[in-house]
């Protein structure tokens, strides 16, 4: 087999591991390509893929959408990156290309959906359609995403639960998650626009009950999208309240910094004077004279301490 070919299926009863250019003509198959592996566009073209469709399957960047070419469906998603020492955000593309019985999905990097659909499909658990496959793999696709939401949302939680027993929140934490946040909203709205216009019936590919599961999953993403704009609200909120709490915790600190300087203020004004080097200042032939002095200071500045506690400043 190719080395672009991952893996190619038949999909009706016993389905069978087989080389992609042996496909049995007019029964439901599935391919699927490593986009970055040589030979693969000639592969795609040998299927007779054509070429404005396969430079569009192996475009170095790509967004969610929707194109009907050929008399062929191009479809092209984003998928949560479980790769190790991946961020998750940094969606995987898939490029999904559907004509007559056969369905091609091209890969940059390992997708964890799609894995779990060809398992399916090993055991003998799978779909036996293209349109099955299809409708797997965007169910796949959404349940992953749906996963990474829920941890989303916890980590909020746990962010508004600190804000209520803690002042010791990090920045860093909130600006990750609504950094996180929206990198998935850059993908999954127009993926969410992609499978509402797939299940719009313009497409002759899906039947009725196929279209009402596409719909589905277009709602799922509708519901992540709404679910992301709340979560995005809370991390606004618990952001806003540290702030509040860093700039009142500042002001208080400040404003115990006045109250001191208040409160030794006339105490350094009278050691500014007896400080001076002139003649004629008050006991300064008096033994006691410095005792007087501290004395006077300390009774200042404790009447001032009890005028700060009487108008409620201390």
């Amino acid at each position: 087999m190719s080395e672009s070919v991952v893996f190619a299926r038949t999909l009706s009863e016993g389905s069978k591991h087989t080389h992609f250019k042996d496909l049995p003509v007019g029964e439901p198959a599935w391919i699927h390509f490593d986009a970055l592996q040589i030979g693969v566009e000639a592969d795609l073209l040998g299927l007779g893929v054509t070429a404005p469709v396969v430079e569009r399957l192996l475009a170095s960047e790509t967004r969610p959408r929707l194109s009907q070419m050929d008399d062929g469906l191009l479809l092209i998603l984003r998928g949560i990156n479980l790769n190790l020492d991946q961020d998750p955000v940094d969606m995987i593309s898939l490029r999904i290309w559907v004509q007559g019985q056969l369905i091609i999905t091209v890969r940059r990097q390992p997708l964890a959906s799609i894995q779990e659909v060809r398992r399916q499909v090993e055991a003998g658990d799978g779909p036996k359609t293209v349109q099955g496959i299809l409708i797997h793999i965007l169910a796949a696709l959404a349940d992953r995403v749906s996963r990474y939401i829920d941890g989303l949302t916890e980590r909020v939680d746990a962010l508004e639960d600190a804000l209520e027993t803690s002042v010791d929140l990090f920045a860093l934490e909130i600006s990750d998650l609504r950094r996180q946040i929206a990198s998935l909203r850059r993908f999954i709205a127009p993926q969410r626009d992609a499978l509402f216009e797939l299940s719009s019936g313009k497409t002759q590919l899906l039947s009725g009950t196929e279209t009402d599961l596409v719909r589905d999953q277009a709602d799922r993403f509708t519901r992540y999208v709404e679910d992301l704009e709340l979560i995005r609200e809370r991390a606004s909120f618990v952001q806003e309240a540290l702030n509040h709490r860093l700039q009142d915790a500042q002001n208080k600190r400040g404003y115990l910094l006045s109250l001191v300087a208040g409160l030794f203020l006339p105490a350094t004004l009278i050691t500014g004077i007896f400080g001076m080097n002139v003649g004629g200042l008050p006991g300064v032939d008096s033994p006691a004279g410095f005792f007087w002095v501290v004395g006077s200071m300390f009774g200042l500045s404790l009447s001032i301490l009890l005028w700060f506690q009487m108008r409620r400043w201390w």
